[in-house]
């Protein structure tokens, strides 16, 4: 986003890496920069006339997660697996990419200083497992009612494989 940014403001490099340097503590590169600092860039940006273009969205439409063929490649499709597995199991009332990057926003602004990380994919690992965790108790907790209501016995203190390992046995097995 920033390097779209500095394009559509024709900011000569020197420009750029000074904007950098200003908002992320002599920095001069965007990977050293944390998501405060990165955020804290981005908006000096929008101050100075760039546009934020999001890919628009139809009427009625969802914007919905990437698929991953191939399974997780990294701690952020891990969390949007398990947002998926949450919805289909129907513990959340929207399994879209952008409920999912409202919740993160709101789980992150306590942890980043007041200001929350607005897109999954820009979580730095650190607070990607922190959301990550976060993510698998609300989802341990759902399973683990859902479990005992249907009047499935399971331990309080299972963890969260414990359980999940239990959800699938009883519920994706009676489907195959």
């Amino acid at each position: 986003m920033l390097h779209i940014g500095k394009s559509q403001l024709h900011m000569a490099d020197e420009s750029y890496r000074a904007l950098l340097a200003h908002h992320g503590k002599g920095k001069t590169s965007s990977t050293q920069l944390t998501i405060a600092e990165l955020q804290a860039v981005l908006d000096a940006m929008v101050n100075l006339g760039f546009k934020v273009v999001k890919k628009p969205v139809k009427p009625g439409q969802k914007r919905l997660s990437p698929t991953s063929t191939d399974g997780p490649q990294d701690i952020r499709a891990v969390i949007r697996a398990i947002w998926v597995f949450m919805a289909k199991a129907e513990f959340l009332n929207n399994g879209s990419e952008t409920a999912l990057n409202s919740w993160v926003q709101r789980m992150t602004a306590e942890m980043n200083g007041g200001m929350g990380v607005a897109e999954v994919q820009w979580l730095q690992d650190g607070m990607a497992v922190k959301v990550l965790e976060s993510l698998k108790r609300w989802c341990r907790r759902e399973m683990f009612e859902a479990l005992r209501s249907d009047g499935h016995e399971i331990h309080p203190q299972a963890s969260y494989s414990q359980v999940l390992s239990k959800w699938q046995r009883i519920y994706e097995g009676q489907s195959a």
